[in-house]
């Protein structure tokens, strides 16, 4: 869980603001302060994740630390929070990076919204910074995907498909456009070629390579589920332990050292279908 704070000079709004989040999974608010200054330099010494910031605060506004910490290179992501719904608050923040803007009295989907934005950006900028740092402590190696073949014109060409993008947000549909025919009829000869659905064959594939990083690298779990496909962590978690019987991080203390040599458990595709998964959605 990424770590949040808020900034606003009115206290009730700083509790109603925690009230209405307290449900999601993403953030967990770490300080509440009530001034700009101080907001400032907090986020300076601690370099929380995300700040819930107000236009409005004496000693320093809100835009202006967003100015400041954007001058300053600081990693903080900006939500700015308003009771103004004007243009040029509005405009003057996304210039300077703020990845949303709220107004006051909040709307749950609104923040909701905003949030997931920010927990998307940080997944990528972590496993960013893990694939870098795996690539030069790890081994040199690359994962590369079991490469399946098919008699069937139409189902090669969405296995080599698969195979490319398969760390990407795909779908059947996008399978279909590519060989230029019908989605349902994709789906139907892919299932009766291979024994399986699209979607398992493309879970496997996902649970295949983050098995490989979890033995092969030190990247976080985090990391490891932007890079296979998943924007949202705890899902990619709760496939991987239906798929492989135990989760991520169980999974990586359980697996010996790379240079032992032995390959690590896989998502089994053929026949059988690993989730038992029938539908063609992600």
């Amino acid at each position: 869980m990424y770590q949040a704070i808020v900034i606003d000079d009115e206290k009730w709004v700083v509790k109603s603001l925690i009230a209405t989040i307290r449900d999601q999974e993403y953030f967990e608010i770490i300080a509440e302060l009530y001034d700009g200054l101080s907001g400032l330099e907090y986020i300076r010494e601690q370099q929380p994740d995300l700040a819930f910031v107000d236009v409005r605060l004496p000693g320093m506004g809100g835009l202006d630390i967003l100015q400041a910490a954007h001058a300053e290179g600081l990693n903080t992501l900006f939500i700015m929070i308003s009771g103004h719904a004007e243009f040029a608050y509005a405009q003057k923040a996304m210039f300077h990076n703020a990845i949303g803007y709220c107004l006051k009295p909040f709307s749950p989907s609104e923040l909701m919204d905003s949030m997931q934005k920010a927990y998307l950006l940080l997944n990528k900028r972590l496993a960013l910074a893990s694939q870098t740092e795996g690539e030069t402590a790890g081994t040199g190696e690359q994962f590369h995907p079991r490469h399946l073949t098919s008699g069937h014109k139409s189902v090669q060409m969405m296995i080599d498909y698969t195979e490319a993008h398969y760390q990407e947000d795909i779908s059947i549909q996008d399978l279909a456009e590519h060989c230029s025919i019908n989605a349902n009829y994709a789906s139907q000869i892919f299932r009766q070629e291979m024994g399986i659905t699209f979607i398992s064959y493309l879970t496997a594939l996902r649970m295949d390579h983050a098995a490989w990083l979890l033995t092969h690298t030190a990247q976080t779990v985090f990391a490891i589920a932007t890079q296979v496909g998943y924007s949202d962590y705890f899902y990619f978690a709760k496939v991987f332990k239906k798929a492989m019987g135990c989760t991520p991080t169980a999974f990586r203390k359980s697996s010996p050292p790379p240079e032992e040599e032995v390959p690590p458990k896989t998502a089994s595709v053929l026949p059988k279908d690993p989730l038992g998964e029938g539908h063609e959605t992600i």
